[in-house]
């Protein structure tokens, strides 16, 4: 396994245990953390649903190299904010339109996007 595809599998693991325990703790033990109920899901979402669409279209395209064009992740990030903050806020009054939201949106995919990044570490040898 590549680097980027570690680095993204590690992202995935953590946004995952971090949806989970979350979840577990607003909906079960009855914590409520305000920061944690407000913006962590927005936050994780995106690597989450990224990092999914990426391993769904690996095995559809039998490609195991296969990465995420940066245009299609900024298509549906673009696709998520309009859905969670503009559509569905109409259909229920459960939901409310907040743009911290798709900043949090966007910041999730960028946080996806350098787990794509090649990792250079360049050392530099100094001489006296």
């Amino acid at each position: 396994m590549k680097n980027n595809q570690r680095k993204s599998h590690i992202l995935f693991i953590i946004c995952l245990i971090l949806f989970i325990v979350h979840q577990y703790l607003e909906k079960i033990a009855k914590v409520k953390i305000a920061v944690f109920d407000s913006y962590l899901d927005p936050l994780i979402f995106m690597p989450i649903l990224l990092h999914l669409i990426t391993v769904e279209r690996r095995i559809i395209c039998d490609n195991p190299m296969y990465k995420l064009p940066l245009s299609y992740i900024v298509g549906y990030t673009s696709i998520v904010s309009i859905l969670a903050e503009v559509i569905f806020p109409v259909f229920t009054h459960r939901l409310i339109t907040d743009p911290i939201d798709v900043c949090l949106y966007i910041a999730g995919s960028g946080v996806y996007i350098l787990t794509q990044l090649p990792l250079k570490i360049e050392i530099q040898e100094f001489q006296s």
